[in-house]
């Protein structure tokens, strides 16, 4: 670990990568979490029975 943690603290601007890569977690979780909370209840009800359906395929809204 000494070898890697040598040769990138003489990468120079190399502390700006886990500051993005923070901010671009954390944006894709609030988007993940406002999209979650905005699902319709309905949606969300169908997909919570998927486990419980005794097809093995999963169900569709538009069967034919």
């Amino acid at each position: 670990m000494k070898l890697v943690r040598h040769y990138l603290e003489n990468i120079a601007g190399i502390e700006v990568y886990p500051i993005i890569s923070f901010v671009l977690f954390f944006t894709l979780f609030l988007f993940i979490t406002w999209y979650v909370i905005k699902m319709d209840k309905d949606v969300i009800e169908e997909v919570s029975n998927y486990a419980l359906d005794e097809n093995d395929e999963m169900p569709h809204k538009n069967q034919s």
